[in-house]
């Protein structure tokens, strides 16, 4: 495994490309933009010690989650965090230019209103958008799936999990 996981880790983004986009088309994800999955790929190989767990550490990029690990949000999950992702979608509609940074600048200027640590939230975030606890920083998620899909899934979440 440690001697797979080099050989990814090494190879090109481009030649792991070539690998990696017909696993994924073989699992019904549908590779609409090469250069999207270019990003994707860079942002995950390093998780990746097969080829296979491509898949594993890169759906969420293509399609919502279908389930969330609940278990791992519960036990700090109150009124107050509801409220805070309520909120965020909104503020989250206020940026006109969706990036890394003002994603990340908007969640830590709404959680210092709030009076709520950052990382209590940083959790239930990534498990919104991801699923579950990996993934690369939940920001760059959040980037790269576009403020659309990030603040549908944050809905979604809300709705599906603690109704």
């Amino acid at each position: 495994k440690w001697f797979n996981h080099e050989w990814v880790k090494k190879m090109s983004d481009v030649r792991c490309q070539m690998l990696v986009k017909p696993i994924l088309e073989d699992k019904g994800i549908k590779i609409k933009d090469d250069a999207y999955l270019l990003n994707v790929i860079s942002l995950v190989k390093d998780r990746c010690i097969l080829l296979n767990d491509f898949y594993m550490q890169s759906i969420y990029f293509f399609e919502a989650p279908k389930e969330f690990d609940i278990e791992a949000v519960k036990p700090k999950w109150n009124e107050e965090k509801v409220n805070f992702f309520t909120e965020l979608v909104v503020e989250f509609e206020k940026i006109n230019e969706w990036t890394m940074l003002s994603v990340e600048e908007c969640f830590k200027a709404l959680a210092i209103t709030k009076n709520i640590k950052v990382g209590e939230l940083q959790l239930p975030f990534r498990i919104m958008l991801v699923g579950g606890k990996y993934g690369p920083g939940v920001f760059h998620i959040a980037e790269m799936i576009g403020k659309e899909e990030t603040t549908e899934r944050i809905k979604n979440f809300l709705l599906k999990s603690f109704s």
